[in-house]
């Protein structure tokens, strides 16, 4: 397993999704807050090299760190049961991000979260964890937005719902 991460400092400028390009999937994952109704959701996205789109999901949740640990477990899941040895893990949580690189055992609600996606790099060979700045993490975070309306949970193969195309053919024309 090969753990790598990569900060990306706050500019002005607008930056959206790049491809991995090879035999790595990228993983996006982003969770939204209504705060009147202290209801949250999450969204999910996997795409291919080339940016093409493998698999789309939307859930409600609970609290934020919980529910972008709970997206991570989820997708590192999901990519491990299509096949996928090799992935980018990306979130909008440098926290996060840092307490999966670090092995310190954490007591808190969420650290057996933590353990838990800690312990899915197992099913894979290489893995990155790097932090993506909500520009990067657009289709994510319309998934999770999906997500605050009551549903169950929703997952779309290589199409996705209608209503995020727009973004998806967006970031592959910049990428």
């Amino acid at each position: 397993i090969t753990l790598m991460s990569s900060y990306v400092p706050a500019t002005g400028a607008v930056r959206r999704w790049p491809p991995t390009y090879g035999t790595f999937v990228k993983l996006n994952v982003d969770g939204v807050v209504n705060l009147p109704f202290r209801f949250r959701g999450l969204g999910v996205v996997i795409r291919d090299g080339v940016d093409d789109l493998l698999l789309t999901a939307s859930k409600g949740m609970f609290s934020p760190k919980a529910t972008k640990l709970y997206a991570a477990i989820m997708r590192l899941q999901i990519a491990s049961q299509m096949g996928h040895r090799s992935v980018i893990l990306e979130m909008d949580a440098k926290e996060i991000i840092m307490n999966l690189q670090t092995y310190e055992q954490s007591w808190s609600v969420e650290g057996a979260l933590v353990n838990e996606v800690r312990g899915l790099f197992n099913r894979f060979d290489h893995i990155s964890c790097h932090f993506a700045p909500r520009e990067r993490n657009q289709v994510a975070h319309l998934l999770a937005k999906q997500a605050l309306l009551p549903q169950d949970f929703q997952v779309w193969l290589e199409d996705g719902p209608l209503w995020i195309s727009d973004v998806l053919a967006y970031d592959k024309l910049f990428s």
